[in-house]
Order: C-alpha cells, then sequence, then structure tokens
C-alpha cells in the first residue's frame, strides 16, 4: 500500500508541468521551474533585484517562443527597456517587433479623496479596468506569461482591507482563468518585517519568492528565499545571487 501510494505521489509531482523562471541555477531550486498557469510574488525592498527577475523571466519566454506580457504600473516603459539594455544588452524592441514581447504601462489615476464622488466606487472601477486591460493585452498577444511591475502600486490605491483582500483575488483568479503564468514583483518598506506593503497579497499567490540585500556581507550581497511554493517540493535555504552580463544567477555555496 505504502508503495503504491508513493508511486501516486512521484505520478503526480512529475505531471505538474513547469515553466523557467530565467534566473540561472534557479528552475533546479523548485522541481524545474514555476507551475505552468501561476501566480508568483517576488518581493523584496529597495535594490533587491525584483525588475531584473521580472525581465529575465520574460526574456527567457521570449527566447523559447512563448510570448511575454509586460506590465509596469510605476516606471516607464522607455526607462525599463533601456536600464535591462544596458545591464543585459537584451534588446526588447526588437522582441517586441517580433511579436514576442508587449510593454503597457497602467498608472493608477489617484482619485482626489476631497471630491464627493464614492471613493469605494472609483477603487471597484479603476481595478475592475485594471484586470480588463489585462485581460484583453494577454489575449491580442497570445500570451504566455505576464508580469506586473509591480502590485505595490496597486495596494497602496486601496486604502479599506477588505476592499484590497476582494479587488486582488479578482485579479489573481482572473489570471488562472486566463492560463498565463504571471509574476509579480511587490515592494517591501524599508521598516517592514512583512511580505508585503498590504499584507494581503502573500496569502492569494501560489508562489513567493523573497529578495534581500545584506550590505554587511563582504563577498554576496543579495539573497533569494523560495517562502512558499504550492505543488512543489522547493528549496527552503537561503540563495546568494548575482546580478551578471549574462542574466540573474544563483551563486552555488
Amino acid at each position: 500500500m505504502g508503495l503504491f501510494k508513493s508511486t501516486q505521489e512521484s505520478l503526480k509531482q512529475t505531471s505538474v508541468e513547469r515553466v523557467t523562471t530565467g534566473i540561472i541555477g534557479l528552475d533546479d531550486k523548485m522541481e524545474g521551474g514555476l507551475v505552468k498557469g501561476s501566480v508568483n510574488l517576488v518581493v523584496g525592498k529597495a535594490g533587491t533585484g525584483k525588475t531584473q527577475f521580472c525581465s529575465s523571466f520574460i526574456y527567457a519566454g521570449a527566447k523559447n517562443g512563448e510570448p511575454g506580457l509586460y506590465i509596469t504600473t510605476e516606471e516607464s516603459v522607455d526607462g525599463i527597456k533601456d536600464d535591462i539594455k544596458a545591464m543585459f544588452g537584451w534588446d526588447f524592441n526588437e522582441l517586441e517587433q517580433a511579436g514576442l514581447v508587449k510593454f503597457i504601462s497602467i498608472k493608477p489615476a489617484i482619485p482626489d479623496k476631497s471630491t464627493t464622488a464614492d471613493i469605494t466606487m472609483i477603487t471597484r472601477s479603476y481595478i475592475l479596468n485594471v484586470i480588463n486591460k489585462i485581460s484583453l493585452a494577454v489575449k491580442e498577444l497570445g500570451a504566455k506569461r505576464l508580469v506586473i511591475d509591480s502590485i505595490s502600486v496597486l495596494e497602496m490605491f486601496i486604502d479599506d482591507k477588505y476592499l484590497a483582500r476582494v479587488a486582488l483575488m479578482n485579479l489573481t483568479d482572473k489570471l488562472r482563468q486566463l492560463g498565463v503564468t504571471t509574476v509579480m514583483s511587490g515592494e517591501i518598506p524599508e521598516t517592514s518585517e512583512g511580505l508585503s506593503g498590504s499584507g494581503i497579497i502573500e496569502y492569494l499567490v501560489d508562489t513567493v519568492i523573497k529578495l534581500d540585500f545584506v550590505p554587511v556581507s563582504e563577498e554576496f550581497k543579495r539573497t533569494l528565499t523560495i517562502r512558499k511554493m504550492r505543488r512543489t517540493n522547493h528549496s527552503t535555504l537561503i540563495h546568494p545571487f548575482e546580478i551578471t552580463k549574462q542574466g540573474v544567477r544563483i551563486i552555488e555555496v
């Protein structure tokens, strides 16, 4: 009976379809990569490498013929492209022309709270608009991969905790329905010990990967930890990594 159960579990694990993260040396720490169609969160404080992680994920997919959609909610599209080209030499303009990548800027128009308009209604309308824009862009591109960089702006936009949870739940549910493999970035405030600004999104996603910056270390300054990952027997170790001209690379120690 025990052998039969073990065989069943083994077959179940091997049947999970994976997609590469694009991070050198990371996939084998999570049984081959991210679960296809999952929603994944990469969090860290400023300067820990979140945008580099996101761009690596999209770039790896494009090079493998998997179209990717990159949603930016803070930085300009040209700014991200220029930064990545300077850092890694990757030309996202060429990939866009080939129909393998699309960049879209969706920045929230913060409502004036002195207005007589119903703030709750405005917030719901904005979130629905974001979900509809993402859904339409995914379908138009035929995207297999999606980046939202970052989710923190959407969290900050919603003051009410209940409304924030409902909105973020609707977003993550819609992304799963679309069938895209999603990586969201999230900013951890400098004074926070949590995993996000709202304390909500980490419970709704399938994976949480935490990036840290350790200025006291002379040899390694950035580290990565897989805090949770559904349907995966993943590493729980703290992995140092570096950002090189070839891409983001896990350092084996």
